[in-house]
């Protein structure tokens, strides 16, 4: 298994709310105190470890279409995750457009700068068993937990951590879909007209990778059990909810709620099923008028 980067605890001025310190984004800001305070420190009175990918947050990758284009594919369509999980990572700091949208944008980018630099992706390639598992669900949730099951955690526990408890999928469809968006996301940049912003919100528009919940399931956690559309299986998730899903996932782990991802058809009728955001968190779209 290759090395991850570890990190320390989060700078306070990078996640506590205080006039002492810069104005920050709203989602960023809570995203990094929730990481910083879910995340257990080895502390002086403690001879705990830090564990696999400690302080960072992030996803297990499998890979399972291998074709010789999916092999020219795959690399580019990888970078081009990582630019867009940026994009949007920073995409809070620029709520509106126009001139007076250069007044208002929030300068102080090293919130936005610390959750890239902390988000990692284990991309997994095996091309023997995992070609042999595309398409079948079971067989890659097995896969994932004996990954998981091997990674060293320190002394730390695993429910918490999304990484250890989600992963993400690309087949043949969606890595199609990444190969069909523009290899640069959209600048880091206020947009100049209400056209430009929504060329902006609409960045990587069509791209998608399949998000999984790898826990197993029982008739109560399906969802429609619980009144209201959770759902535990396969997803859809889009460019822009990466960041948001993983930190939904800590989220309702925390407040006990089953861990229930919650999902969107889309287009209605199609039967498509999107991740959809359901927690109280800040909008990144606070404050914008695109009227």
């Amino acid at each position: 298994m290759p090395d991850a980067p570890t990190f320390g605890p989060v700078p306070e001025p990078l996640w506590a709310s205080s006039e002492r310190y810069p104005k920050k984004a709203p989602r960023s800001r809570f995203h990094l105190q929730q990481l910083h305070q879910r995340i257990r420190y080895p502390t002086p009175d403690t001879d705990s470890p830090w564990g696999y990918a400690h302080g960072s947050w992030g996803y297990t990758v499998l890979r399972t279409v291998y074709t010789p284009e999916s092999d020219a594919l795959f690399p580019a369509a990888m970078e081009r995750l990582r630019k867009h999980v940026r994009f949007w990572c920073h995409e809070g700091r620029f709520p509106s457009y126009g001139e007076r949208a250069e007044q208002k944008q929030i300068t102080f980018a090293e919130p936005n700068d610390e959750l890239v630099r902390r988000f990692h992706l284990d991309v997994v390639e095996d091309r023997e068993r995992l070609a042999g598992l595309d398409g079948d669900a079971d067989g890659l949730a097995e896969y994932f937990r004996r990954w998981a099951a091997g990674v060293d955690v320190g002394g730390h526990e695993r429910g918490w951590d999304p990484r250890f408890c989600t992963y993400l999928v690309v087949d043949a469809e969606s890595l199609a879909s990444l190969a069909g968006i523009p290899d640069e996301p959209p600048p880091l940049r206020c947009a100049r007209d209400v056209e430009e912003k929504w060329r902006f919100l609409a960045a990587g528009e069509g791209a998608w990778v399949w998000l999984v919940d790898a826990l197993p399931r029982t008739g109560e956690e399906d969802g429609e059990d619980h009144g209201r559309d959770g759902h535990r299986g396969w997803l859809r998730v889009e460019l822009s909810d990466i960041e948001v899903a993983w930190f939904d996932r800590l989220v309702r782990w925390i407040c006990a709620d089953q861990a229930l991802f919650f999902r969107r058809e889309k287009p209605p009728g199609s039967g498509l099923l999107y991740y959809s955001e359901q927690y109280m968190a800040p909008s990144y779209t606070q404050g914008i008028d695109l009227n």
